[in-house]
């Protein structure tokens, strides 16, 4: 019995020492393996700091770098396809009016590209949206270029109805004037006209009952004008009104038979004394005229230089002088 106890306890001893020696075996293999995974992690650590990480950072900064200026070159390519838009719509002044419609939906693909852009967007859609703003543009030239060529020709044929117009009003007042002119030569050509227009003054001789002419104030007892009206088939044959007007020397009085207005008549508006008158039946022919002013019995001429004036209704048939010494 004691000898199988022994024999049990040597055994006991034996698997208990087996089994500590495996738990350290066991320990010895992590820690083994734990030192190699932290020397691999420090070498790993050491070479990426040395080698992996300038290539990594490099490469990074190369693509924003690259990426900047993708958005750059973007964005200078929008302000461009921009700017040469504002500049045509400038060049075209008022004729953009009519595709305000049209420069809406440019602008509007514009701030669309420009959202993009700050997103940075897919680079192959952000080069469609430009293409077609491009597209759009291009279309929005071609009617200006239309709008333009149409305006120009309306303008040209304004222009030239304006000069047809203008010819046509400068012919037709040519005209006028011409009609006026007619008109004013054939109301001058059919006025009664007179010649031989003569004043003097007379008496006469007891004796043989014959008039005398004279200069001679002291002798003068009567003042004869006398005229011819002109031949005129251009004038209404009728009654026409002849008046003389004699004035005396020094204040130019007119003699005339009374101060009433039945020895006026008006010329041009104006209200005219006169001195004789004589009524003449006119048939286009030659009329030979005298009006006569009697000097009264208790009146005497005077000297100097008479002025005689000759007038139908209308007009001034003309003025003669005669002088008494």
């Amino acid at each position: 019995m004691i000898y199988n106890r022994k024999i049990t306890t040597i055994m006991e001893n034996l698997t208990s020492g087996t089994r500590k020696n495996n738990e350290e075996n066991s320990l010895k293999k992590w820690v083994i393996l734990l030192g190699i995974l932290s020397f691999v992690f420090f070498c790993t650590t050491i070479y990426f700091a040395k080698f992996a990480a300038p290539s990594f950072n490099n490469e990074v900064k190369a693509l924003v770098q690259n990426q900047s200026e993708v958005e750059t070159s973007l964005n200078n390519e929008l302000n461009d396809l921009l700017a040469e838009h504002n500049l045509i719509k400038e060049q075209y002044g008022t004729l953009v009016d009519s595709l305000s419609e049209k420069d809406s939906i440019i602008m509007a693909n514009a701030a669309e590209i420009q959202r993009l852009i700050a997103q940075q967007a897919d680079y192959n859609k952000i080069k469609k949206q430009l293409k077609r703003l491009q597209s759009i543009t291009q279309e929005y030239v071609a009617e200006l270029d239309k709008l333009y060529a149409e305006n120009t020709q309306l303008k040209e044929e304004n222009t030239q109805l304006n000069q047809t117009l203008t010819q046509t009003r400068q012919e037709k007042q040519q005209i006028a004037q011409q009609n006026e002119d007619l008109t004013a030569k054939i109301n001058t050509a059919a006025t009664l006209k007179a010649y031989n227009i003569k004043s003097y003054c007379s008496y006469t001789k007891a004796r043989k009952n014959e008039e005398v002419t004279t200069t001679k104030a002291s002798k003068a007892r009567k003042i004869k004008t006398t005229l011819t009206l002109a031949e005129n088939s251009l004038i209404t044959p009728g009654t026409y009104n002849v008046y003389c007007r004699v004035s005396v020397p020094g204040d130019g009085r007119v003699l005339t038979p009374g101060k009433s207005d039945a020895y006026t008549f008006t010329n041009n508006g104006q209200k005219l004394q006169y001195t004789a008158k004589a009524t003449v039946n006119y048939v286009n022919k030659a009329e030979n005229v005298t009006m006569v002013w009697d000097i009264r019995d208790n009146d005497k001429a005077m000297k100097g230089t008479y002025v005689v004036q000759v007038f139908t209704d209308n007009a001034l048939l003309g003025e003669t002088r005669f002088t008494l010494e």
